[in-house]
């Protein structure tokens, strides 16, 4: 029996033996082939990922979908007298100075400007829809942030050309920002910028008025020359040639370039009524004879009618 047992084991060892053999290859081949899927195989690619292109703002305003049309301008007048909203306006030898920022959709950024910089080019223009176009020839012209007004620059508007570049994106240069008057928030300034709409005042021009009976004599040259009641009064404006400050004969009359308007200065002879502005524009100014009239052209007139009163123009480029 013993004999008989040990016989069977044997062949039943033997059958799982024979079995085990054949079972560990299979596993070890389905390893094998596991391995080969290690090996990637890749595709053609796509075009690459754009974001959006850099754009400009105001500084301190915060990011926005808008396409930024606007600087704040800043100005230098060099001690110049600003007494009125004329002396406000930009003058010849006024430094002008930009700023804004870098408005990216990614964040994209433009360290101090330092790549949009380069790209400035200072404008001037005979209006504001950017007729005539110039480049600007004052120091900064191009490639700065601040440019000084000059002579050349005298009753024409000072524009700003400018493209928005990043130093990482794609794109990372924006559309031309072009601007036709940075004296205004509509042509490019901002608001707040003290600085009122419009060209550049040309300090070369000068008024001389004289009575119509005699246009040799300029009588804004003496103060102390009366005028009368019932003469016709021109005011005419001339460049200044020689740049004494005042109109000589010869000078360029450039008067049809610009609006003007008459005014009665200082106070009525006796009653003290306080003068200010008639009714005649870009004409000859007649002086009423009578009291009566004198509401005809100045409606705040007293009952000393216009007697007492000085005569000036305001003016303004057209």
């Amino acid at each position: 029996m013993q004999v008989m047992l040990k016989k069977r084991l044997t062949k039943v060892a033997l059958a799982l033996a024979v079995a085990g053999y054949c079972v560990v290859p299979a596993a070890s081949a389905d390893g094998n082939l596991k391995g080969v899927n290690d090996v990637w195989q890749v595709s053609a690619s796509t075009g690459t990922i754009q974001g959006t292109a850099p754009r400009i703002k105001l500084p301190g305003a915060p990011d926005s979908p808008d396409i930024g049309a606007n600087v704040k301008v800043t100005i230098d007048r060099g001690g110049r007298t600003v007494a009125t909203e004329g002396d406000k306006q930009l003058h010849i030898g006024d430094k002008i100075t930009v700023e804004w920022a870098i408005n990216d959709t990614e964040g994209d950024k433009d360290t101090n400007n330092a790549k949009t910089i380069p790209t400035i080019q200072w404008m001037r223009y005979t209006d504001q829809s950017k007729s005539d176009a110039e480049l600007a020839t004052g120091e900064g012209a191009a490639g700065s942030t601040t440019y000084t007004v000059t002579e050349d620059d005298a009753g024409l508007y000072i524009g700003l050309r400018l493209t928005p570049t990043t130093e990482t994106g794609d794109p990372n240069v924006g559309a031309l920002v072009d601007l036709a008057d940075i004296s205004s928030s509509a042509g490019g300034g901002a608001d707040d910028d003290d600085i009122p709409t419009g060209p550049v005042v040309d300090d070369s021009v000068v008024v001389a008025i004289y009575d119509a009976a005699d246009t040799k004599t300029n009588l804004l040259k003496d103060p102390n020359a009366k005028l009368q009641t019932g003469h016709t009064y021109v005011a005419g404006l001339y460049k200044d040639a020689n740049r004494n400050g005042t109109y000589d004969q010869g000078e360029q009359n450039v008067t049809s370039k610009y609006d003007y308007q008459w005014v009665f200065t200082g106070q009525s002879a006796q009653l003290k009524t306080a003068g200010g502005e008639s009714t005649v524009i870009n004409g000859n100014l007649v002086v009423p004879v009578t009291n009566a009239e004198a509401t005809g052209i100045f409606a705040t007139a007293g009952a000393d009618g216009v007697q007492g009163y000085g005569l000036s123009i305001k003016y303004r480029l057209k």
